[in-house]
């Protein structure tokens, strides 16, 4: 009778061990919930964590199978007070029985504190003509060959610098260059070729500058207006109008001529189709890849006739 009890008991799953819920994980777990809410604010670290006015923080009291919590959050401003609180409130108790598995008996939100929101506010429908667009892909810069060409002289300064200090220095022999460079400077006198110098030195100056400032050149077109994310080449685009146009019934071969300002497209068509007809299911063929690919560009059609093929 001692065995069989003494097994009962240890089979007993309420003897086994206890769960115990530190208040610490309790209240780690508010405030993760409170956070949740982007208009809640955490201030953390220097003379807040010194002082223990950490926002959101939470005080928590542990009954026998319930739970009772203070939380003390920031708000930020211009947010509605009221529906901040109600929406934390609820947030948190779900938290609380979801993890804990306990009764929780009350929640208090207070507000301790607001702070200025400087983030931009959220647009539910975003006007498209406001919309900033990226920046378009753009070619190298242009001045990346004097770029270049500069990095080869800065490489050559610096061997001729650390073959001065070798020479100085009795490591290697030799003539210094920078001396005998300057011992010729030195002597030298005004001629009359140093006009011309100076005009090339100024021409070749103003032309670096301008190098240094012109804008990059556009490569690619944005599909889609607006805010475009997607970028196709001039001659991406002139390959999606010659296929949408020879596909067209009447249509032998098409080539499209994309630049800056206009789309050409050149048909040729079958002598048994009349101009007017091509014409009109060329364009509307056109159309859909137009709406996306023109980007402000003057499209027009032009028509030639198909020569027939002589058979000798």
């Amino acid at each position: 009778m001692t065995t069989q009890a003494a097994s009962d008991e240890v089979s007993d799953p309420g003897s086994r061990g206890s769960v115990e819920i530190k208040d610490r994980a309790i209240s780690r777990t508010a405030i993760a919930a409170a956070l949740k809410d982007p208009r809640v604010t955490r201030t953390t670290g220097g003379l807040s964590r010194l002082t223990g006015r950490e926002l959101p923080r939470a005080d928590v009291t542990l009954g026998a199978d319930t739970i009772a919590v203070n939380l003390y959050i920031g708000v930020r401003w211009p947010s509605q007070i009221t529906e901040v609180t109600q929406a934390v409130h609820t947030a948190v108790e779900e938290a609380l029985a979801t993890m804990t598995g306990l009764h929780v008996h009350r929640v208090n939100v207070l507000v301790s504190d607001t702070t200025l929101d400087s983030r931009p506010a959220p647009v539910a429908n975003p006007d498209p003509s406001q919309t900033v667009s990226p920046r378009p892909p753009t070619a190298g810069p242009a001045a990346m060959p004097v770029a270049l060409l500069f990095g080869f002289i800065l490489l050559g300064v610096a061997f001729v610098a650390g073959r001065e200090f070798f020479i100085a220095h009795g490591s290697i022999g030799g003539s210094p260059w920078v001396a005998d460079a300057i011992g010729r400077a030195a002597r030298l006198h005004w001629q009359s070729w140093m006009i011309a110098g100076a005009i090339g030195t100024a021409v070749v100056g103003l032309l670096l500058v301008f190098v240094g400032l012109k804008p990059r050149t556009r490569t690619h077109s944005g599909l889609g207006g607006g805010a475009p994310t997607v970028w196709a080449k001039p001659t991406d685009i002139a390959r999606l109008c010659s296929a949408a146009a020879q596909s067209t019934r009447g249509v032998t071969d098409a080539h499209t001529v994309v630049t800056r300002k206009r789309i050409e497209v050149r048909v040729r068509r079958d002598p048994g189709f009349d101009v007017d007809s091509v014409d009109a299911a060329v364009r509307e063929a056109l159309a859909p890849v137009l709406s996306v690919a023109a980007d402000g560009r003057r499209s027009t059609v032009k028509h030639s006739v198909s020569q027939p093929s002589r058979v000798s």
